[in-house]
């Protein structure tokens, strides 16, 4: 086991590149944890992790660092992307993390999503939650390439 986080925080941006790559690139320089490398984990927080509405400090460059990211890229010129979390924490178990990206949405209907779909793994468990839903999105509308991206981050 790698340890269990105490703090995590909320990180989003949305970015334009000369392709799908550069775009995402940019997303994550936007968002704070360009120059990290990051490693994708499921979606389960404990149920004590402070959660961070932003990244407030600077985790050090080459840092290997979890993370749960929706992520959309495309190279479709004037389409819409978004992508969208929610975060649910519940009374008698973990935190739970819900992912969602989409084309030909906004942010509001992609943040509508990840609600319901961390409401139905509350379900699914029997968890009951004990406090409202916090959820962030993001859209972009591509020029040349574009991403759109929301994380979590594990800061320690």
């Amino acid at each position: 086991m790698l340890g269990k986080p105490r703090r995590v925080a909320v990180v989003s941006a949305d970015s334009e590149g000369e392709t799908t790559l550069n775009a995402f690139d940019r997303a994550l320089l936007k968002a704070g944890i360009g120059n990290l490398n990051l490693v994708k984990v499921t979606s389960i927080l404990p149920p004590d992790v402070q959660i961070l509405r932003k990244l407030t400090e600077k985790i050090p460059e080459g840092s290997m660092v979890p993370v749960i990211m929706a992520c959309i890229t495309s190279d479709l010129k004037g389409e819409k992307i978004a992508a969208a979390l929610a975060i649910a924490r519940t009374k008698k178990g973990p935190g739970l993390v819900a992912e969602y990206t989409g084309r030909n949405i906004d942010k509001n209907k992609a943040v509508e999503e990840a609600r319901y779909r961390v409401l139905n793994m509350a379900n699914y468990r029997g968890l009951e939650l004990s406090e409202p839903v916090f959820a962030v999105g993001v859209d972009h509308v591509v020029e040349k390439a574009g991403c759109a991206l929301v994380a979590v981050v594990f800061i320690d």
